[in-house]
């Protein structure tokens, strides 16, 4: 009942701590949720210049070796030469160092360096499809010690000076393999597991 005295409330300043320090907290939750902690990962910037269509490639699309995801691509850009009319297709990937350990981490070598030496003896990249149904890509990274070392350049591209180029490979053409099940004689081959 109001008694006709004016009380002033003052503010729980312990309250209004514990509430900042609850929002504070929930943000970081959700930076690491959402973010899967990317913030806070260390990154190895690379890029990949994939000869012909990169069509069903993605920002986001896994970059494997041999089955474990190591990185991501983060970029896709198109760059045209005015006078030439050469058209050139820079993927930019992140990948994390933690995800490949090796004699480097305990040594004075740097993962760049490291990744420079894995290069050197023959690992490319080459697109590979995630789903033949989708036609959607991901960047495999493996050793191809027969394929030559071929740099395409980063130089006049506007790239930074330290990015790293890894070179590529010929591309799973799933063109080529559709081509391929198109002249397979289907029918004959239905009959002759029917008849058999």
């Amino acid at each position: 009942r109001w008694n006709g005295k004016h009380m002033s409330k003052q503010a729980n300043k312990t309250l209004i701590g514990a509430f900042v320090i609850g929002a504070v907290a929930l943000l970081v939750g959700a930076l690491l949720v959402f973010g899967s902690g990317r913030l806070f990962k260390r990154t190895l910037q690379f890029v990949a210049f994939f000869e012909g269509s990169v069509k069903g490639l993605y920002v986001g699309a896994p970059v494997m070796f041999r089955g474990v995801k190591i990185g991501e691509v983060t970029d896709i850009h198109i760059y045209s030469d005015p006078q030439t009319l050469e058209v050139k297709l820079p993927v930019i990937m992140d990948l994390y160092p933690e995800r490949i350990e090796s004699g480097a981490v305990k040594s004075d070598v740097s993962p760049r360096m490291a990744m420079n030496n894995l290069i050197r003896n023959g690992l490319r990249a080459q697109l590979q499809p995630q789903s033949l149904l989708t036609g959607q890509l991901f960047v495999q990274l493996d050793y191809h010690e027969e394929k030559p070392l071929k740099l395409v350049g980063t130089e006049g591209l506007g790239f930074e000076k330290d990015i790293f180029e890894v070179p590529t490979i010929s591309s799973f053409n799933i063109q080529k393999l559709t081509r391929r099940i198109d002249k397979l004689p289907l029918e004959e081959i239905a009959y002759s597991v029917r008849a058999s």
